[in-house]
């Protein structure tokens, strides 16, 4: 055939590009069909412009092209079609015959679809048939196929397991299916239903006459609703039929795949919501036992249509439609606005609200509601023509989109080519005139659709469109694609688990309330500075929403409150965790209540929880961690400054030891703890551990180490409400091989004899924190004495050295910026003002404070550091200690280099971007290294 013959047709359609690839391959793989061409060349042109899997087929099926040519004047219903498909098996029903195999009535019916696909793609592009029509034969052409299905299915079931004695099964379509108006791409949804639970399959009789396979009729019948879904949707070498989607069944995927018609009716009764209402409208008996279809719609009729005006049904609808609506590319013509999706819901709202009183609106099709509407004059002859065009327009649209490469898409697509060649295959000139015209369409639908839900609008959610049941799996990664998740996959598998906790309510009123809240958390984590992590998190939290109502109301009363926990659970892997292991910490999550309390208030919170029976073990625990969650919080927040947060935390410790050795203080009254390190200084952040010692006025008695035993005992066991600190007593004298409790006077030949530098920089943080007071002080005076008479004998060059070992070895500065040992960090500042503080206490006796911003502070005021250091010290240390807080709450220990490590520290830290955290960051370490060099070497 001559190039120029195929150029001319394909010229003639809206992608001459395609079409013409298209017609070359065709002659290329079947030059014997040059003549059949010739004479359906322009209709076989348009056809493969418009769609590139049919032309595919075509170039593999000549023959099939061309039978289906000459056979397009007349539609096929439903028993046409069922004839169409006993020819293609040979002249049998295929679906009962025994010399039928799985695999060979696959290859025939998925082989029926794509001839019967073709025919009505034909018709519709020729317009041999308009929209409705060409809906209908799609429809009528999946009942078709799921009808003989079943049979085949049904048939090989008999063979495995028998039948109940009352067998009956029907499936019921829904959707664009139940209204008879699919897609050429759609999926079908279904719900399966049977006749009686009571009873089992007769089982099979096997060789030896023996009776196997038995099984309830509930089991059989969810294997057999499994098994259909299965034929139908097994992706084989020759395809797909049908892709099922069972998520509108009761209780969704939770749910089982088939139900009693009695278990129907409980459901619906009891649980059923307004969205399944609305879905319900367009239920139909699509295959299986007629009599059993008709009793299923004779039993949800009174649920669907309510004999009262029912306004708090378009409250629902307005709030499902209004949650989806931000989701959606605004190239989304069914679920964007003004698309397909809110017509549907116009029409659905209005038979909701007056089907129970007008039997004329029970219907299906949307079309016909439309129609039947404006005959009952509910709503107006320009509204219903506004309605009722556009929404065949976008129909077609949809058809169109989805012709192109079988693809279950309501997109416009974003390449300027092929926007171009939508627009002429939709009748326009240009994309441009198409894009207006849609636009304009798609405005006057919105207008309308506001119109009836005035004064119900609700701010837009982003994740409403996932606990709408007709969003694939496919679609949700789609949408989740556009946010910042990292493994897509997970999102979509815990935004199905927290979709499915709905269910686990036992409480119609408690499903509506988790119905309307975990949308809006799932909204928020994925608006989160880290939403993989939040979305973890509040798969396990959607679980313990389900198990209590009261937690529900108080975030249906204080929304803000959930923005406020899925940042925790974005950011801190340390108090999401206690969170979820003690639910009961959530009525904290609103408290308003001032970032310091005093030491006395916090032993009166311990003792109000022992006076409720509490052991003091786990009262201990319950106050720690509630503190740490209330402080963590006001910190992630930013309502208090890591300041305040190291104060409290190091308070709330002291307040633990000093309640659990009044508990045990009994035949051991003069034995004193002695906190050092962070707990000394009161800078302790979240998850520090406690350097404590023991120290007694005599000699430690056996009655005393056993105290000093069973406090350590008390802080360390795990209990069920977990460990409440870590203790290191290691700084007591000779370290582990010490003695746990030493006298006064051991610790005084020690310290003058044999302990090593780095104990005296130890002892500049000790303080008192629990037990005997006059044991403390004796401690605390013998403690300023030796610094003041040893400290300047503590050189600069040891101490550097330690610092340096510590660098070299403790160091995780090759995973990232280590802030606490890293060069110019937080030990750099910490060493550098212990060793000025050893060095001059001798002759200021005020440098023996325990803090390391007093340290600072008296320092400067000693002239000892110049104010401008002093300043700057100051703010690199706090700076340095926010950072660490925050690290510890979100479970790490360095900063990472990475982009992703660096974007989280960055926003908490109020920078715009990492590059300008990163220069502050190494400016203030460079500051530091500077600080510890100059008073080094001036040594």
């Amino acid at each position: 055939m001559k190039h120029e013959l195929l150029k001319e047709a394909a010229d003639a359609t809206a992608d001459p590009d395609r079409a013409l690839n298209n017609l070359s391959s065709f002659i290329a793989d079947n030059p014997s069909k040059e003549d059949d061409l010739e004479a359906h060349i322009r209709k076989v042109a348009l056809l493969f412009a418009s769609s590139q899997f049919l032309a595919n087929y075509c170039v593999s099926n000549a023959d099939v092209l061309f039978d289906v040519l000459r056979d397009l004047d007349m539609p096929r219903d439903k028993e046409s079609l069922s004839s169409a498909l006993k020819e293609l098996s040979g002249g049998n029903d295929a679906a009962v015959s025994h010399s039928n195999t799985l695999d060979s009535y696959m290859a025939v019916l998925r082989e029926f679809k794509m001839r019967e696909t073709l025919r009505i793609a034909l018709r519709d592009l020729l317009k041999k048939a308009d929209l409705v029509d060409v809906m209908y034969e799609l429809s009528a052409l999946a009942d078709v196929a799921i009808g003989n299905s079943l049979k085949f299915v049904r048939n090989s079931m008999r063979e495995t397991y028998g039948a109940p004695a009352s067998d009956a099964f029907s499936v019921i379509a829904l959707g664009k299916l139940g209204g008879e108006e699919l897609n050429f791409s759609s999926d079908v949804d279904l719900i399966f239903v049977y006749g009686t639970e009571e009873g089992e399959t007769s089982g099979v009789l096997t060789a030896h006459g023996l009776k196997v396979n038995r099984l309830s009729s509930h089991e059989y019948y969810c294997k057999m609703g499994e098994a259909l879904t299965r034929f139908l949707s097994l992706n084989t070498s020759n395809g797909f039929a049908y892709r099922v989607d069972l998520r509108l069944r009761p209780e969704g995927q939770r749910g089982d795949i088939a139900l009693a018609l009695r278990g129907y009716e409980m459901y619906y009764e009891s649980w059923g919501r307004a969205w399944e209402r609305a879905m319900l409208i367009r239920a139909r008996p699509a295959a299986g036992d007629a009599e059993l279809g008709r009793d299923f719609m004779d039993m949800i009729r009174p649920f669907v249509y309510r004999k009262y005006l029912d306004y708090g049904a378009i409250d629902e609808i307005s709030s499902l439609k209004t949650r989806i609506d931000s989701t959606f590319k605004k190239g989304d013509i069914k679920r964007g606005h003004g698309g397909i999706r809110e017509v549907e819901f116009f029409a659905q709202a209005l038979q909701l609200l007056y089907g129970g009183r007008e039997p004329i609106l029970r219907e299906r099709s949307t079309l016909k509601v439309l129609h039947r509407l404006l005959q009952k004059a509910l709503i107006g002859q320009e509204d219903f023509f506004v309605l009722s065009d556009n929404y065949r327009f976008l129909r077609t649209l949809e058809h169109r989109l989805q012709q192109l490469n079988n693809l279950q898409t309501h997109t416009l697509p974003s390449g300027e080519a092929e926007l171009e060649a939508l627009g002429r295959k939709m009748g326009f000139r240009d994309a441009k005139d198409f894009v207006s015209d849609l636009g304009g369409r798609r405005a006057k639908v919105r207008e309308i659709y506001d119109s009836l839900f005035s004064g119900r609008k609700e701010e837009s959610v982003l994740s409403g469109t996932f606990f709408d049941e007709e969003t694939s799996d496919a679609e949700l990664r789609e949408y989740l694609s556009a946010t910042g998740l990292k493994d897509i996959g997970k999102a979509v598998r815990n935004i199905r688990s927290i979709q499915d906790s709905i269910f686990t309510f036992q409480t119609l009123r408690g499903r509506r309330l988790l119905g309307s809240i975990l949308p809006l958390f799932i909204d928020s984590a994925l608006k989160s500075a880290s939403p993989d992590m939040a979305l973890n998190y509040l798969q396990s939290f959607a679980n313990l929403l389900s198990a209590n109502e009261s937690y529900l109301e108080i975030f249906s009363r204080e929304r803000r409150l959930i923005d406020m926990l899925t940042y925790v659970f974005s950011q801190s892997e340390y108090l999401s965790k206690m969170l979820l292991g003690r639910p009961q910490y959530l009525d904290m999550i609103g408290w308003k209540e001032r970032t310091g309390k005093p030491l006395k208030v916090l032993k009166e919170e311990i003792g109000h929880v022992i006076s409720e029976g509490r052991p003091v073990q786990d009262a201990v625990r319950i106050v720690k961690q509630s503190e740490e969650i209330r402080l963590g919080m006001l910190f992630l927040q930013r309502k208090t400054g890591v300041n305040e947060v190291v104060k409290g935390l190091s308070k709330t410790a002291e307040a633990i030891l000093s309640t659990c050795a009044e508990h045990l203080s009994e035949g051991a009254r003069d034995l004193a703890v002695i906190g050092l390190g962070k707990l000394g200084g009161r800078e302790i952040t979240f998850g520090s551990d406690l350097d404590i010692i023991f120290v007694t006025k005599d000699e430690p008695d056996e009655a005393t180490t056993r105290m000093a035993e069973k406090l350590l005992r008390m802080l360390i066991s795990y209990t069920k409400e977990g460990v409440a600190y870590r203790i290191d007593t290691r700084l007591r004298p000779e370290g582990k091989k010490g003695v746990l409790v030493s006298s006064l006077e051991s610790f005084r030949k020690y310290y003058a004899k044999a302990a090593a530098f780095w104990e005296f920089q130890a002892l500049l943080k000790a303080r008192p924190v629990a037990g005997s007071i006059r044991t403390a002080l004796a401690f605390m005076s013998l403690a300023s004495e030796t610094l003041i008479s040893r400290g300047r004998e503590i050189s600069a060059s040891d101490i550097l050295q330690m610092r340096e070992r510590i660098l070299r070895e403790l160091s995780k500065e090759a995973r990232g910026y280590d802030i606490k040992l890293g060069p110019g960090g937080i030990e750099d500042i910490e060493f550098t003002a212990q060793y000025l503080q050893l060095a001059h206490c001798g002759a200021i006796e005020k440098l023996l404070v325990q803090g390391t911003v007093k340290a600072l502070d008296r320092l400067r005021r000693a002239g000892i550091v110049q104010p401008d250091e002093a300043e700057w010290m100051k703010d690199a240390y706090l700076f340095y200690r926010t950072l660490e807080s925050f690290l510890r709450l979100r479970g790490e220990s360095v900063i990472k280099r990475e982009e992703e490590g660096l974007k989280y520290v960055s926003e908490f830290m109020g920078f715009e971007h990492c590059g300008a955290f990163v220069d502050t960051f190494e400016k203030k370490r460079e500051l530091v290294r500077n600080f510890r060099d100059r008073y080094f070497r001036a040594s």
